[in-house]
């Protein structure tokens, strides 16, 4: 893929802060240091799934939390990774809540990313980039839900090329935490990587 370094600029603060309050300042900085060449590494490194694509920011923000992973020889556990990940989205706390997912508005704002995708993700982008986050909506629970599923995750394919598996389960956890920060509840039977062939987004407000 083709370097952006937003995402990691943008979490490193939090990021940086977890390790300080584990491991102190010259750890911290020795590896948030060392992190962001890896993270350029592991972005340039990783499968092209195209330079427009709009799902392409899920795999690097993803991508920003397992650098220090690498970065750190997996020295740093996973609780401390995914304590990391959710500092950083507490940081961007105000974002989400604009959008309420108790409303229409906010259903539809929800959908509206992932129906670009779907739409761009023609049969030739495929061809093009045959890796990519594959997408449909089989299986709808009732019309109107904000419902998807997705069938084929580069970022989980990354992680277990990369060795580091075990930080992907953590990321699916992420998503129930970005669906609370909108008013949401996501209702999931399973994900990709915990062996399932597909991860299921069935989101409904919290107060429903």
């Amino acid at each position: 893929m083709k370097y952006h370094g937003f995402y990691f600029n943008l979490f490193k603060y939090p990021m940086k802060k977890v390790l300080l309050e584990n491991y102190g300042h010259d750890y911290a900085r020795e590896v948030i240091k060392k992190s962001k060449i890896v993270y350029r590494k592991l972005i340039e490194e990783a499968d092209d799934i195209g330079d427009d694509n709009p799902m392409a920011y899920n795999e690097m923000f993803a991508l920003a939390f397992v650098a220090p992973y690498i970065a750190s020889e997996k020295s740093i556990p996973p609780e401390i990774v995914q304590e990391m990940m959710r500092r950083a989205l507490y940081s961007l706390r105000w974002f989400f809540s604009l959008t309420d997912l108790n409303t229409k508005r906010g259903k539809k704002a929800n959908k509206k990313n992932i129906l670009k995708y779907y739409k761009w993700y023609t049969e030739e982008k495929e061809k093009l980039y045959p890796t990519s986050f594959k997408v449909d909506f089989e299986g709808e629970p009732y019309e109107g839900a904000c419902y998807y599923r997705i069938t084929r995750c580069p970022i989980c394919a990354y992680t277990e090329k990369l060795g580091v598996a075990e930080l992907m389960p953590l990321f699916c956890e992420l998503d129930e935490l970005m669906i609370s920060l909108q008013h949401g509840v996501l209702h999931r039977k399973d994900t990709i990587a915990n062996g399932a062939d597909c991860c299921d987004y069935f989101i409904t407000g919290d107060r429903e």
